[in-house]
């Protein structure tokens, strides 16, 4: 959260922080899927997500995720020209597979603000980025963008960082300075398109 709070303001921007872990709910995606409330990650076994009833199923999406996606649809009903950016972290070592992938910049069907990010890591290459990595939108990551952005056509793009990134306070700042001027080169560099 600390990068995500850096860049809201270094941009102005509103920031919606979810602060109860995605093991416990994973906002990002809707209460149909499997994966809102997973029972493993990774190699760990989460007995607190093991054998759910409906109605505790229910009471925590009415909890966690419900209050988080009114106020995202809230924050862009109020902004025509929102621009979403959703800010995630993810291991370094997943199922004993190091991840070379330093920062992912993903996207959905919408690709605009992705495509303007990426070209500008071409000049500022700090860190090993990659297009829909560690995750895409085939693993089911995007659903804040659909039902927010995509939707409505405003830009948008999910930025994930490697945790071993942000250990300290130095690494959060370098992160968050670099994601600012990449986006602020990828909003410029529209010439207005966007």
């Amino acid at each position: 959260m600390a990068v995500a709070t850096l860049l809201s303001d270094a941009l102005d921007a509103t920031l919606i922080a979810q602060k109860i872990s995605r093991l416990v709910y994973d906002c990002n995606r809707p209460p149909e899927s499997g994966q809102a409330v997973r029972a493993q990650s990774e190699v760990f076994h989460i007995s607190g997500n093991t054998g759910l009833s409906a109605a505790q199923y229910a009471e925590r999406t009415d909890y966690i995720y419900r209050p988080f996606q009114k106020a995202v649809a809230e924050a862009v009903k109020t902004r025509p020209q929102t621009v979403l950016v959703t800010i995630h972290s993810f291991t370094p070592v997943y199922n004993g597979t190091p991840r070379a992938v330093e920062v992912g910049i993903l996207h959905d069907t919408d690709r605009r603000l992705a495509d303007a990010m990426l070209n500008a890591a071409v000049n500022n290459p700090k860190y090993n980025v990659q297009r829909n990595a560690p995750y895409g939108p085939e693993d089911g990551v995007t659903h804040t963008l659909q039902e927010h952005a995509v939707a409505h056509g405003h830009l948008n793009v999910m930025i994930e960082v490697r945790n071993d990134l942000l250990a300290d306070s130095a690494g959060i700042e370098a992160i968050a300075t670099w994601l600012h001027t990449l986006l602020s080169a990828a909003l410029a560099d529209s010439g207005g398109e966007f």
